[in-house]
């Protein structure tokens, strides 16, 4: 299927940050991530996938390689595949809706959490 509602994804857990799986083909990966303030996402990569995603709702701070931004509704962001990328704050219920593309081969990525 080629629809989705976001709201159904947006789900928070006190004890850690959910993913939730929107899409998941043989090119592009989309999912939620939700994040309670004082949960955190650590700098990683994603292979040689782009990683370009909006905040749904809240705020925070997003880390691409050494440089740190504060995000609220409706920021955007991308990530390049050898961009270091992360979420070291979070300062209210925060919401971002991710597309990784081309689907990375570590299934690790494409598994929900929480």
């Amino acid at each position: 299927m080629n629809f989705r509602n976001v709201e159904g994804s947006i789900v928070f857990n006190n004890n850690q940050f959910t993913k939730r799986i929107l899409f998941n083909d043989d090119e592009v990966l989309s999912f939620v991530l939700n994040f309670k303030p004082g949960q955190t996402l650590s700098t990683h990569k994603h292979e040689n996938s782009a990683v370009s995603f909006i905040v749904l709702q809240g705020k925070g701070e997003v880390q691409v390689n050494d440089e740190v931004q504060r995000i609220q509704k409706g920021s955007v962001v991308l990530a390049k595949g050898k961009d270091e990328f992360g979420i070291p704050k979070v300062e209210e219920d925060l919401s971002i809706f991710v597309t990784v593309t081309p689907k990375p081969n570590n299934t690790k990525f494409s598994q929900e959490i929480g």
